[in-house]
C-alpha cells in the first residue's frame, strides 16, 4: 500500500463519528449493520450516520451492499488488513 492509500484510509478514521461507527461495524462482522441501526445505536440522525458513513466507504474501508432498498454496511477486512500492515510498517521504521 502506497502512502496516500495509507493516509487515506487513517484519515477516514480520523473523526470520532466515523471511529464510533467504524467500531459498530466492527463489533457486527460480516453480517454487518443498516444506517437507521448504527444510527439509534449512536444517538444521532440516519441521514448523520449515512453522512459519516460516506468517507469510510471511499477510503475501502467499509463496504456498502443494497438489500432491496435496504442498504447494509460491513468492513472490508482485506482493506483493513492492508491499512493496519502498512501502519506496522511504518511504527517498524523508528530509530
Amino acid at each position: 500500500m502506497d502512502d496516500k492509500s495509507l493516509c487515506f484510509g487513517l484519515a477516514a478514521l480520523g473523526h470520532p463519528t466515523r471511529l464510533a461507527l467504524f467500531r459498530q461495524l466492527v463489533r457486527a462482522g460480516a453480517s454487518g449493520r443498516g444506517p437507521t441501526a448504527l444510527a439509534e445505536d449512536e444517538g444521532m440522525q440516519r441521514t448523520l450516520v449515512s453522512y459519516h458513513l460516506q468517507p469510510l466507504v471511499a477510503a475501502g474501508l467499509v463496504r456498502s451492499q443494497k438489500h432491496g432498498r435496504d442498504v447494509v454496511y460491513s468492513i472490508d477486512g482485506d482493506r483493513l488488513s492492508q491499512i493496519a500492515l502498512a501502519f506496522q510498517k511504518v511504527a517498524l521504521l523508528r530509530p
